[in-house]
């Protein structure tokens, strides 16, 4: 499975089988800390076109009533591209979830990023900018869960680059401590 498309069908899935097979377990949400793991894909046909990697997430859950929660999150992702340049990622935001009254819950974010162009261990720019973005998942009563999640946003420059839109798809995999 070299073709990154093909390794990112795979890990979608995987995240589809999990999901089926936990599909009975009813989860009961509360505050707590979380510990992700996944695969992401995005692209920007201006700067760099496709790039495929992964990244480590990690978020607090805050329980507003029993079907809201919001979530403050911080990741760090390693990409590569199509062109001469990988991608690192940092992202800050905050994530609002509508449980469902059972495992289920759907969501909106707004999230602000910075993403540094290397080649080898060099940077050769700096983008940074806001972003907004939809997610769904399931997390089971054994604190397990699977996500799906999409971004959108701006990466300007400091260096007088003109301004691109990037997205991104991420498949996450991760357990919440309560």
């Amino acid at each position: 499975m070299g073709n990154p498309a093909m390794r990112f069908f795979a890990l979608l899935c995987l995240g589809a089988t999990l999901c089926a097979w936990g599909a009975q377990a009813q989860a009961a949400p509360d505050n707590g800390f979380g510990l992700y793991a996944g695969a992401l894909s995005s692209r920007d046909s201006a700067l760099y076109g496709n790039s495929n990697g992964g990244f480590v997430q990690v978020d607090v859950q805050f329980m507003v009533d029993q079907s809201w929660s919001l979530n403050p999150y911080l990741l760090l992702g390693t990409e590569s591209t199509n062109r001469t340049f990988d991608i690192e990622t940092g992202e800050g935001g905050l994530q609002a979830r509508y449980w469902t009254g059972g495992p289920w819950y759907f969501g909106g974010q707004f999230l602000f990023h910075d993403s540094l162009l290397k080649q080898g261990s060099t940077v050769g720019s700096s983008l940074y900018g806001p972003g907004i973005g939809l997610g769904a998942g399931w997390e089971s009563d054994s604190h397990w869960s699977v996500s799906l999640a999409t971004n959108v946003y701006r990466m300007w420059s400091a260096y007088g680059q003109p301004a691109t839109t990037r997205s991104e798809v991420l498949l996450l995999v991760g357990y919440h401590w309560y």
